[in-house]
């Protein structure tokens, strides 16, 4: 990845936070971080980052209402959601209001790499899935 790149982290888990830190510092990029929703919210309006890393978890439509915050805040921005939800029907959902990418924290964290490469790359980065012609 030759343009660096600044990233919001989203997520309750200071772990978390930190993990994907180092996958965007070793990239050379910049990081900003937070667990707390109306914080993302100022930040992702101050900072612009190029991309959003966001737990999806609590409230379901509230987390939703939240993305859709951020894009606003800062539309250039592509979001990449990490969560440990694997509801088919809230991929979809954040597919629908234009998220780059769904990764499973279930998955090895080399998915979240590739994901965060991928998406920076202008690409769409979800899980495959098997489903059905009318979902």
């Amino acid at each position: 990845m030759n343009k660096s790149i600044s990233a919001l982290i989203i997520d309750q888990h200071p772990l978390i936070r930190h993990v994907v830190r180092g996958l965007i510092e070793c990239k050379g990029g910049k990081v900003y971080e937070t667990g707390e929703e109306l914080e993302s919210i100022k930040m992702a309006s101050i900072y612009k980052p190029s991309i959003i890393v966001i737990d999806f978890v609590g409230y379901k439509n509230v987390q939703l209402n939240l993305i859709q915050k951020l894009m606003l805040m800062s539309p250039e921005s592509k979001v990449l959601i990490y969560t440990s939800l694997t509801s088919i029907y809230y991929l979809k959902m954040c597919l629908g209001i234009g998220v780059r990418g769904y990764v499973y924290k279930k998955d090895d964290v080399i998915n979240l790499d590739g994901a965060i490469d991928a998406v920076m790359s202008g690409y769409c980065c979800f899980p495959q899935l098997d489903l059905p012609v009318n979902a």
